[in-house]
């Protein structure tokens, strides 16, 4: 851009951020009730021939009752890869940490001061849900509470990483992706500042595809370690997070137009199509997911966007999003317990039922948060500043 950078104006708030977390988490939550429900129940939507499968197994009699199975099958694939999210969670992570330092280029109580912030954001509300799991109903049980179960409050989802990875809560192995890549922040931003936003993502394409290229077909690593317990293997959206923040930062008004523009739209159509279409092989799924997430940002960005044009929604979705940290935390063990217990039932009715669970979830974990913001801010004697964006939720 040839145009000397600028900082935002003041009046500039991202408000689709917030409603882009609501979306993601939502439907993160809904999927991991909705697939919990479904048991395995239908073909898989990521497979080949996904809608002649699921139509031959509908069985209609008539054409109205194939547009029907049709329909059914769409809206079991959309719900099916609502884990996709996490790849746009891991963006917004980015995006929102550059964005925070790219005014000034360092931390306001230096590198070891913007630690102790992630340490006491991330932390108190993490160990508040593993004791809530521990004294709660309704919440599933599938393993003992043992010594990983204090590796865990340490923030260790990674080692051993066949029997902690998805330890008790599975949703948690997020929080140890987090934590590396909140450790290797510093450098990545200096890198970033040094090479420029081109530059770095090329380095950090080349750290991500090679990671995922060695893990997949070098190595043969358990397929944990692409997901995320090593952090390289999903370095390209944390990246472009931070490349999104840094030019937002710099350039609001381009930036807003560049990104919410038809062109980007259908180019964020093209990609997550390509990213599912990547699930094909495994050279192909080296790729899979810097397509998905890189994709799936254009389009939940445009679609929090257009929920704005409904200001009650556009709030509400912003308002959750605000705290989904809570929501990521908690939510799991209790959509698969009401979810096992519910699949006897009509689809319709459950899906009904899970839409009110999850909203009755929320409605209890965004206070608790807060209660748990302010409490740590209090006995810390923390000044309380408002830093825009914060993402820190995920799957």
């Amino acid at each position: 851009m040839a145009e000397a950078p600028r900082p935002a104006p003041m009046a500039v708030r991202l408000t689709w951020l917030d409603g882009m977390k609501g979306i993601s988490i939502l439907w993160i939550a809904f999927f991991h009730f909705y697939t919990a429900y479904t048991n395995n129940r239908y073909p898989n939507p990521l497979g080949p021939h996904y809608f002649s499968s699921f139509i031959a197994q509908c069985a209609p009699s008539s054409a109205l009752g194939t547009l029907g199975c049709a329909a059914h099958g769409l809206y079991t694939a959309v719900a099916a890869v609502g884990f996709h999210a996490v790849a746009v969670f891991l963006i917004l992570s980015g995006f929102g940490l550059a964005y925070s330092l790219a005014k000034t280029g360092d931390p306001e109580d230096g590198w070891l001061g913007w630690y102790r912030g992630r340490i006491l954001r991330l932390y108190p509300m993490y160990w508040v849900a593993h004791l809530v799991y521990l004294v709660s109903p309704f919440v599933v049980r599938y393993e003992a509470v043992d010594y990983r179960f204090f590796l865990s409050l340490l923030g260790d989802r990674i080692y051993p990483v066949d029997s902690i990875f998805y330890y008790v809560n599975p949703a948690w192995w997020y929080f140890g992706l987090l934590l590396q890549l909140y450790l290797v922040f510093p450098l990545l931003f200096r890198l970033l500042q040094k090479f420029g936003p081109v530059g770095f993502l090329a380095l950090c394409g080349v750290i991500t595809f090679g990671s995922r290229y060695l893990l997949l077909l070098v190595l043969s690593t358990h397929g944990y370690y692409v997901q995320g317990a090593f952090f390289g293997s999903r370095l390209w959206e944390f990246a472009i997070g931070m490349v999104l923040g840094l030019l937002y930062r710099r350039f609001p008004r381009e930036m807003e137009h560049r990104l919410f523009s038809f062109p980007t739209i259908m180019g964020g159509v093209g990609l997550y199509v390509l990213g599912l279409y990547s699930y094909a092989t495994t050279q192909t799924y080296i790729a899979n997911d810097a397509l998905i997430g890189t994709g799936l940002f254009i389009l939940l960005a445009h679609i929090a966007r257009w929920c704005e044009l409904l200001p009650r929604l556009g709030a509400l979705l912003a308002y959750v999003g605000a705290f989904s940290y809570g929501l990521y935390l908690l939510h799991q063990p209790y959509v698969l317990y009401f979810a096992e217990r519910l699949r006897d039932m009509n689809e319709v009715l459950v899906s009904l039922l899970g839409c009110v669970i999850i909203g009755v979830l929320t409605c209890l974990t965004i206070p608790l948060e807060r209660s748990i913001n302010q409490l740590t801010n209090r006995v810390l004697d923390r000044k309380k500043v408002s830093v825009q964006p914060l993402v820190v939720s995920p799957q």
